[in-house]
């Protein structure tokens, strides 16, 4: 029975994605960790003053603890009660929380959406589109840097959004069966979300959001780098992409970045799909001089995000069937 829950386990989560997609927000525990953090950071800083750097740092490590606490431990007590009623149930609770975590479908559908009008020659509304997925300033973008923005998104998000909370599901169930596979999944898609919300180098946040950062950079650590083969694998699947250039520009190109892990897809991908990704990008204003990956051409174009779409696809069912073989293995 552990060995089925076990092979079962990421294929469920994955067709609840197919089938369902995100939930509406007001449902969604990505939105909850949202609330929560504002909520607790703004008790934070009307408890504290915030001004010296080891009092922000020791105040925004106490909140990611707190949050951490808030929605881990629920998690995994729920889905202990599951699995102690009946293996298949904790299953079920375990693979719904998965499909709460990630979002394949919901990346490839906010890519499709820039990609129609791109396709179209619309391109206002494709920058508008472009927006809610970047946070990059998209107004004087050009219809090539559109499509190469929208590539990079789901480079990126691949890791974030798909293959690192498989991850965490794999190394939890291995280490604690079906609750710690959920509470590690959890754990994940919090810190990327406390990541996103807390790990600027801005003023209010360079010390408050240290912790935040440093810890998803700690969870994705891993994923990333097992993600570049998983990308390779899936190049040798969808048409017009190469695995062998995956494999010499990811390995090439990952430590190009200055972030420690985002790199090792998006290079990866830059690879398969024969374009150069990243360079210069405007965030509020600002310059900021990311490197250049790969050595494809940077004439992005609509179809080059239709390939993304599908690479990302196939990459997701790779790291399914490799990590789910994994936990079947440490049933």
């Amino acid at each position: 029975m552990d060995v089925l829950c076990a092979l079962l386990l990421l294929p469920c989560a994955l067709m609840l994605d197919g089938l369902l997609g995100e939930p509406p927000e007001r449902l969604h525990p990505v939105c909850w960790m949202g609330r929560a953090s504002t909520a607790c950071e703004k008790y934070a800083r009307s408890r504290w003053k915030l001004e010296r750097p080891a009092t922000a740092l020791a105040t925004g490590t106490l909140c990611v603890l707190v949050l951490h606490v808030l929605f881990c431990l629920p998690v995994l007590g729920f889905v202990a009660f599951l699995s102690h009623v009946h293996p298949l149930a904790g299953c079920a609770g375990a693979a719904l929380c998965v499909w709460l975590c990630m979002a394949p479908r919901a990346l490839a559908e906010h890519a499709r959406a820039v990609l129609r009008p791109l396709a179209r020659g619309h391109l206002e509304q494709a920058r508008l589109l472009l927006s809610r997925m970047v946070g990059r300033q998209t107004a004087e973008l050009d219809e090539h840097a559109v499509a190469r923005a929208c590539v990079e998104s789901v480079a990126e998000n691949c890791t974030d959004g798909v293959t690192a909370s498989l991850f965490w599901v794999c190394a939890g169930f291995c280490m604690g069966g079906m609750p710690l596979a959920a509470a590690l999944c959890v754990q994940h898609r919090l810190a990327n979300t406390l990541d996103a919300m807390w790990g600027k180098k801005s003023d209010r946040y360079l010390y408050f959001g240290r912790c935040a950062a440093y810890w998803d950079d700690v969870l994705g650590f891993l994923p990333a780098r097992i993600t570049l083969f998983f990308v390779v694998a899936a190049s040798l699947l969808v048409p017009g992409t190469s695995a062998k250039d995956a494999l010499i520009i990811g390995l090439r190109d990952h430590a190009a970045h200055e972030s420690p892990n985002s790199a090792w897809s998006e290079a990866a991908f830059a690879g398969a799909l024969h374009l150069r990704l990243g360079g210069p990008a405007v965030y509020a204003g600002r310059l900021v001089a990311h490197p250049w990956l790969g050595s494809g051409t940077k004439e992005a174009e609509p179809w080059h995000i239709a390939r993304a779409i599908a690479l990302m696809q196939a990459t997701t069912r790779w790291a399914v069937l490799c990590l789910g073989l994994a936990c079947a293995l440490a049933a």
